[in-house]
This record gives structure tokens, C-alpha cells and sequence, in this order.
């Protein structure tokens, strides 16, 4: 009897495990991420609308993709700028590691540097208002109340 018992809860146990596998890669808590591609897949993370599920605001699945795509197009657009100053950063790199730093070329380096960072932080802000754009007033008023 007892092996019997065993048997039998060593089989559900295992049916249990079948049956609790994730589903197909790209399938989330709010469905399928069919309009994102692998490179922004990575850039975004696994989940980027996790902070508006964490502080108790629901968005509808068409409030998800708009975020999504804001979230896209943020990334397409911030592409060269990060690119850029990482070129400058290498720059200024090689021109600390000369003999004859000149100073003047460091100065125009980090003036074109804080520039492409300004143009950053611009897109961020641009980024953040488009996606309190697509919340409803109550969602709105329930971030306000979370970021306060």
C-alpha cells in the first residue's frame, strides 16, 4: 500500500511539473510581444511596463503597445546619440594619452559631449511625457500619487 501511495503521488507531482511550464519564449503576463524584435527585446528589458504594474496601474493592451512602440522609437532615436558620445568619450581618451594634451580640443570634446547628453536628456523627457499621454486621468492621478 505504502509503495502504491508513493507511486501514485510521484506521478502527480510530475503531472503537476508538466503542466506548470512557461509557454512559448515572447509570451508574457499580457500576451504575446509579436511587434518587438530581438535587438529591442534586449535594449528594453524583460519587461519594461513592470514599474506601472508594481505601483497598482492596469493598462489595457492597447495602452500597452502604444508604450511599447513610444518605447521603440525612444530606442531608434537615442541610437546615435549614444553612439556619439561613446565616439567622444573615446576622443577624449585618446587625447589624455598624447604627450601634448591639447586643451582647447578637450574643451570642444566636452562641450559637444554635454551637448549630445542634453539632446538625451530631452528625448528622456519627450519619452516619459508621451507615455503619461496614453494613461487615463485615473491612472494619471494614481502615478501622481505613487511618484509624490
Amino acid at each position: 500500500m505504502k509503495k502504491i501511495f508513493c507511486a501514485v503521488s510521484l506521478i502527480f507531482v510530475l503531472s503537476l511539473s508538466l503542466l506548470a511550464q512557461p509557454g512559448p519564449k515572447g509570451q508574457g503576463p499580457h500576451g504575446p510581444r509579436h511587434r518587438r524584435g530581438a535587438e529591442f527585446d534586449k535594449r528594453l528589458g524583460p519587461d519594461p511596463l513592470q514599474y506601472f504594474r508594481k505601483i497598482g496601474i492596469t493598462l489595457t493592451d492597447e495602452q500597452a503597445e502604444q508604450m511599447y512602440d513610444i518605447a521603440i522609437r525612444f530606442i531608434t532615436e537615442d541610437e546615435p546619440i549614444r553612439l556619439e558620445i561613446e565616439r567622444i568619450d573615446n576622443d577624449i581618451r585618446i587625447e589624455l594619452m598624447k604627450e601634448n594634451t591639447d586643451r582647447n580640443i578637450l574643451k570642444e570634446l566636452i562641450r559637444s559631449k554635454k551637448e549630445q547628453e542634453a539632446l538625451r536628456d530631452y528625448l528622456r523627457i519627450v519619452r516619459d511625457l508621451d507615455i503619461i499621454d496614453v494613461l487615463t486621468p485615473y491612472q494619471k492621478a494614481l502615478l501622481n500619487k505613487k511618484i509624490q
